[in-house]
């Protein structure tokens, strides 16, 4: 029998040290309960997060949206001017950056700035929490060149990748309160355990799309999904390259071994030609980290 997305994802890991499982323990309930404080997506991020699963929306609407915001339009006109982005001269409008970069790009753009304000705030963990960040959008680009490789719609994995780690800085955020202070390599044990069962009542909260939810919940095996396993998949192999690109440099025999990558039959040619995008994965990390 399959088991729901957020059943799977309350799955409690076996215990640690006292203070570690209480803690895992107390965000649980709290989850279960209802109790946990979970952050509310800000309306200009909720309308840039509609927009992206909106064909309809043209540029106009989308600088019209932005322009609402204008520490986000600030922001965006700031990542476009890196050397990722920047032509041979400044952009210093959203309708000038729109029509250099076109609507995909200013949309992840925009939705990575509005989700990383929203969620990934400094705090006691601020070290995990950017890491956490770093990880997320990592896994949002590698995502989205296997989804292209594979000829996938490259706007979901990249939304399903962005969000794949969702609850962990809501666990962060809530160890930062608890009463007996964690280790951060606590910290990041409560996060394995909780991690997903945080972010699969987020998205659910958010009203977002079911397969970010599935992502999330059956991200560590994608088989139990009862179904989407080729779209859980893709995130997985995405989220493996991000690991993967944390060394030296990517392996394609390393690469090739993992479940996910053998499942979306990417031959060693494939892998070669998704390793060959890694300098401008990192430069667009590099970017849109700032």
């Amino acid at each position: 029998m399959s088991s729901s997305p957020q059943e799977s994802a309350l799955r409690v890991a076996p215990s640690g040290d006292e203070a570690t499982q209480a803690a895992s323990d107390l965000v649980h309930q709290e989850l279960r309960e209802g109790r946990l404080e979970l952050p509310l997506l800000p309306g200009v991020a909720s309308q840039v997060l509609t927009s992206s699963l909106d064909e309809r929306n043209d540029a106009e609407d989308l600088a019209s949206l932005i322009q609402q915001d204008q520490s986000l339009a600030s922001h965006i006109l700031r990542v476009v001017n890196t050397p990722a982005y920047r032509g041979a001269t400044e952009i210093v409008a959203l309708q000038q950056a729109i029509a250099r970069l076109g609507l995909e790009r200013i949309r992840e753009i925009a939705l990575t700035a509005s989700l990383k304000g929203a969620l990934f705030q400094p705090g006691p963990f601020d070290e995990l929490m950017q890491q956490a960040w770093r990880d997320a959008l990592s896994t949002a680009l590698w995502a989205k060149e296997v989804a292209r490789s594979l000829r996938k719609n490259v706007e979901t994995a990249y939304l399903c990748g962005l969000l794949n780690n969702v609850g962990d800085p809501v666990v962060l955020h809530r160890l930062a309160t608890v009463s007996e202070p964690l280790s951060v390599s606590q910290a990041v044990q409560v996060v394995e355990r909780c991690g997903n069962s945080a972010g699969v009542m987020l998205t659910q909260m958010w009203q977002l799309p079911g397969l970010v939810t599935k992502c999330i919940a059956h991200g560590s095996n994608f088989l139990l999904s009862p179904d989407e396993h080729d779209a859980i998949a893709i995130i997985v192999a995405g989220k493996e390259f991000a690991h993967a690109m944390k060394g030296e440099e990517i392996e394609v025999e390393s690469v090739l071994k993992r479940d996910a990558v053998q499942f979306l039959n990417l031959y060693p040619e494939d892998i070669e030609s998704l390793i060959e995008m890694q300098p401008q994965v990192q430069e667009t990390l590099d970017a849109m980290s700032i």
